[in-house]
């Protein structure tokens, strides 16, 4: 009999813990989302944009913020409306895209900011990667939820654009990101 109570005693202490839900993942949609960038060049906007990237996002069970947060980027698909330009990119002074096809940011800190969240990861482009902290606005709505917002970075610190083009006399250092990602729940 005292097996019995043991037991029943375990399988009610189980019944009676807390179900802990699991973390929600979310995957961004490529044909409804947005990553582009702006250079400026003796002064004038030069407008470009990735056209094939992925954004997954943790958010956290209890409240539905994010938590993580990674986006992964085909440096080979930046276009910025010119061919010549486009090929440029690819060359060993910008992207390096023969060796290094990819670029990623990886965030595992996010916190609430004035205007929403700042994810605070590491960029790595080429083979340079630096601490970068990307503020952005988190629209959750059923199951889908939109990711926007941008973040100015410095091309020189991951030796986009060196050799000749590493002044900034001509083409600004400055570089502005910015996004506008839709994503849907992941089962």
């Amino acid at each position: 009999m005292s097996a019995y109570l043991h037991c029943l005693s375990a399988l009610l202490i189980i019944a009676a813990a807390p179900v802990v839900a699991a973390d929600a993942h979310w995957q961004s949609s490529i044909e409804s989302s947005e990553l582009g960038f702006s250079a400026w060049y003796e002064g004038e906007e030069i407008p470009g944009r990735f056209s094939r990237f992925g954004v997954t996002v943790t958010t956290d069970a209890a409240t539905g913020e994010p938590v993580a947060l990674t986006v992964d980027i085909d440096v080979a698909s930046a276009d910025m409306n010119d061919d010549e330009v486009n090929q440029e990119l690819a060359e060993s002074e910008w992207f390096d895209t023969a060796n290094f096809p990819a670029a990623r940011f990886v965030a595992e800190n996010i916190r609430p900011a004035a205007t929403g969240y700042l994810a605070a990861g590491r960029l790595r482009i080429k083979d340079v990667e630096r601490s970068l902290e990307v503020p952005f606005a988190w629209r959750p709505d059923g199951d889908r939820t939109a990711l926007s917002g941008s973040v100015d970075l410095s091309r020189l610190a991951w030796e986009i654009g060196i050799g000749e083009w590493s002044s900034d006399a001509s083409l600004a250092d400055r570089v502005r990101v910015r996004f506008e990602v839709e994503l849907f729940a992941v089962p």
